[in-house]
């Protein structure tokens, strides 16, 4: 036996010679192979760990901002600190009221209406987390308006002195727009955004970037940058998004006017869950150039900017300024259309459809009531309604929307994405995007075949199709198709506007919007179709409401989220409703908003 082992080990590395001699190329390509990926790995792990260190960077200079705000001294001398009676005036004077005395009354100056809602916007931001940083210029501004109206007493521009917030994608010479992702730090832009250079034109101050979801592509508001924005009138509770910081903010007082951008409800959503006003124009109503474009080449369905406001008054105000000279001259693109106050301020009879429920997801009790309140409102204003029924509303938004949204298999989403630090609120979708094909295809088979809810299977599918020239072609046909078969119904019914719910349920617990991704069914559609459509704030979320939910369905996986989220710990949230007009009819939208918002209980 001892002999039998020494030869074993005497033959052995003649047998290892023969082994790698024959085996000498594959053992050469395995060695290759392993040190490439460890190469990517470790430089992998480079770029995780300096993008890490850029997000450091980014919350230490954002800190350092509202230091040197609070230590500026206004233009009195004094430090950022005021009469406490001069304090609460200035926070409780509404929009429309601030703006007289800002044009008129010379104890109120805009350095002094600046600091106030400087320490405000502070003050909410840590309860809250809706700010990014303040914008340093906007005490130049300031003293620059109250300089002009030193000189000129008559001189009076539309939003003199009044500061405003921009949601973090709006670009501004000399500041990072990053959407949430890590790659954009340290990439300032080089000229303002249109928008907010006629903001600026017209007397605004932008004084605050506010805060957005990681990719701008779901109505949660976290990132791993700037953190989580939380609800103010839950703090376990998300704001919506991807406007959320400008939805916290508004609703918590620290800002009168803002601006959002929304492709999928992302300003109509916030303000549905914060209970304050806002608008999603026809797409070029405003000017959109100079905002972050994450799918630049995608043009079916277009991202609009719109304003966000504690009133629907706020809004007119905002929309008159902005649709001035200086707007269609630094954008062409944008139809010549000023404001048209003699629609917004008509009184003739109109008719007005209506609906609860979209064919996708059943709205909850609130929401249901919301949009009966808003019609009983409207009718005792002496308008007609009509019930509508949405058309084929399933089969549009996992085969149009979704389609056209991802239709580049995600690979532009994944790009923007690259080695970054990944939230929790979207680690799910860019996994499900990272997946080979196949497996997508099999996960949208168990959902749609084990979970029974064929939307969310064909969502997941949507983002795994190859489309050539042709698909997209005939995507684009079945899009203008759905176009003219929505008007049609509209034309039918000889409608004027349309309410429905401002969204499929109120505001959902922190973390858990993945759970419910289906409610932007009733947001989306209006992106689809490219109508202005609105929102204001009509209840609050009853017992009676939550008491309710125990007659909702439960079949699909969405719905028995739904039944656990809004079953309990919801009174008090605000609800709101979508008014919907034609394209550029925005006047008329504003209007039927203002007469629901006249008598809606949310504000008694």
């Amino acid at each position: 036996m001892i002999q039998s082992i020494w030869e074993y080990f005497h033959h052995l590395p003649n047998v290892l010679a023969i082994w790698i001699e024959c085996y000498c190329n594959q053992i050469v390509c395995c060695c290759i192979c392993m040190l490439i990926a460890l190469y990517y790995i470790q430089r992998c792990r480079i770029e995780r760990a300096e993008l890490k260190e850029k997000i450091n960077m980014k919350k230490d200079e954002c800190r350092e901002s509202w230091k040197k705000i609070a230590k500026h001294p206004s233009a009195s001398g004094h430090r950022v600190t005021t009469r406490q009676s001069h304090k609460i005036e200035i926070l409780d004077l509404p929009l429309e009221m601030l703006l007289k005395k800002l044009q008129s009354d010379e104890n109120v100056c805009a350095v002094d209406v600046l600091t106030e809602y400087q320490q405000k916007a502070h003050e909410v931001n840590g309860k809250f987390n809706c700010v990014v940083e303040p914008i340093k210029e906007a005490e130049y501004l300031a003293k620059n308006c109250d300089e002009m109206r030193k000189k000129n007493k008559q001189h009076k521009r539309p939003l003199h002195g009044l500061p405003v917030s921009l949601k973090e994608c709006y670009f501004l010479k000399g500041y990072d727009c990053t959407a949430g992702m890590s790659n954009y730090i340290g990439k300032p832009c080089e000229e303002d955004a249109v928008i907010v250079q006629v903001l600026i034109k017209q007397g605004a101050i932008p004084f605050v970037r506010t805060n957005i979801p990681q990719t701008m592509l779901i109505y949660d508001c976290s990132n791993p940058i700037y953190g989580k924005t939380l609800n103010p009138h839950n703090d376990k509770r998300t704001p919506g998004g991807s406007s959320g910081g400008e939805g916290c903010i508004i609703a918590a007082k620290g800002s009168l006017l803002g601006f959002g951008s929304d492709i999928g409800g992302s300003i109509r959503i916030p303000c549905h869950m914060c209970g304050v006003c806002g608008l999603k124009p026809t797409y070029r109503r405003l000017s959109a150039k100079g905002t972050f474009d994450l799918m630049s080449g995608q043009t079916l369905i277009n991202a609009a900017i719109g304003p966000m406001a504690q009133d629907v008054t706020s809004l007119v105000i905002a929309m008159k300024a902005l649709l001035c000279d200086d707007m269609f001259d630094l954008d062409p693109t944008v139809p010549p259309i000023p404001f048209r106050t003699e629609i917004y301020e008509k009184t003739n009879e109109l008719k007005i459809g209506y609906y609860v429920f979209d064919g996708y997801l059943k709205p909850v009790p609130a929401c249901k009531r919301a949009v009966m309140d808003a019609k009983d409102i409207l009718e005792r204003e002496g308008h007609k309604l009509i019930p509508f029924e949405v058309p084929d509303l399933k089969e549009i938004f996992t085969e149009i929307y979704l389609p056209v949204i991802f239709g580049d298999n995600t690979q532009m989403l994944l790009e923007h994405l690259k080695n970054d630090v990944i939230d929790p609120g979207i680690s799910l979708a860019v996994t499900n995007w990272s997946l080979p094909k196949c497996v997508q295809w099999l996960m949208s088979w168990v959902m749609s075949s084990v979970y029974n809810d064929n939307v969310i299977g064909k969502g997941i599918r949507s983002t795994s199709q190859s489309r050539n020239v042709y698909d997209w072609w005939k995507l684009a046909e079945r899009l203008e198709e759905y176009k003219k078969k929505f008007l049609s119904l509209w034309r039918s019914l000889e409608l004027d506007a349309l309410i429905c719910p401002g969204f499929a349920f109120p505001a959902v617990p922190n973390g858990e919007v993945f759970n419910v991704l289906g409610g932007v069914t009733y947001t989306a559609l209006y992106n689809l179709l490219d109508y202005p459509a609105g929102t204001v704030p009509v209840t609050k979320v009853t017992r009676e409401d939550e008491a309710g939910m125990k007659d909702y369905p439960s079949r699909t996986r969405y719905e028995r989220f739904i039944r656990k989220y809004f079953s309990e710990g919801t009174v008090g949230l605000p609800v709101g409703i979508q008014c919907v007009g034609l394209p550029y009819q925005e006047e008329l939208v504003l209007r039927v908003m203002k007469m629901v918002e006249n008598d809606a209980p949310f504000r008694r």
